[in-house]
């Protein structure tokens, strides 16, 4: 009986965050810098299980976006960061974070055409949303980090491909940042 009720619960869970993506409220807009202002320290195993330490990644802008196979707005964003990362890869560096499990990671790498590294979060995905400044565990999740570690962008939801290349670019020419 315990075991319906947890599987149930799960069910309930992933039916009501599909909804929330889905419906387009998860499209919430560039929020302000909360939680961390310098991404953390954390080392995370790609995908054929080597380490991986977010901070050695500095050095150039970096763009992070933590999905999961399951986020339908995950899915929806996906190509235009591949697009964004083939045009202006040279200039700035993308990661994705994967909420999921390494065989629900590979596949949506497979189905998104995914051209940049991915890591794992692991056994406690909802720990690396919460360093990263993302409490309330909602996908997608993106972090734009200047070359010094500083997080200087956050965006919860939905992440227009127009909207990004804006940001990075208006980011890129600021030369404080760099």
């Amino acid at each position: 009986m315990m075991r319906r009720t947890v599987i149930s619960f799960y069910q309930m869970l992933v039916c009501v965050i599909f909804l929330f993506s889905a419906s387009g409220a998860a499209q919430a807009a560039s929020l302000p810098v909360q939680g961390p202002l310098f991404l953390p320290d954390l080392t995370l195993a790609d995908l054929a299980g080597h380490a991986v330490r977010l901070k050695d990644l500095q050095g150039r802008l970096l763009v992070v976006n933590l999905f999961a196979n399951w986020c339908p707005a995950c899915h929806r964003e996906a190509p235009g960061f591949v697009r964004i990362h083939r045009r202006i890869g040279s200039a700035v560096r993308f990661v994705g974070i994967a909420i999921d499990d390494r065989e629900s990671a590979g596949d949506f790498i497979s189905r998104a055409h995914i051209n940049y590294a991915v890591l794992l979060a692991g056994r406690h995905p909802g720990k690396v949303l919460a360093a990263l400044g993302d409490k309330g565990g909602m996908l997608p999740y993106t972090v734009i980090v200047a070359p010094n570690g500083r997080i200087v962008g956050r965006h919860l939801g939905y992440y227009p491909a127009k909207e990004l290349l804006r940001d990075i670019r208006k980011i890129l020419s600021d030369k404080s940042l760099q």
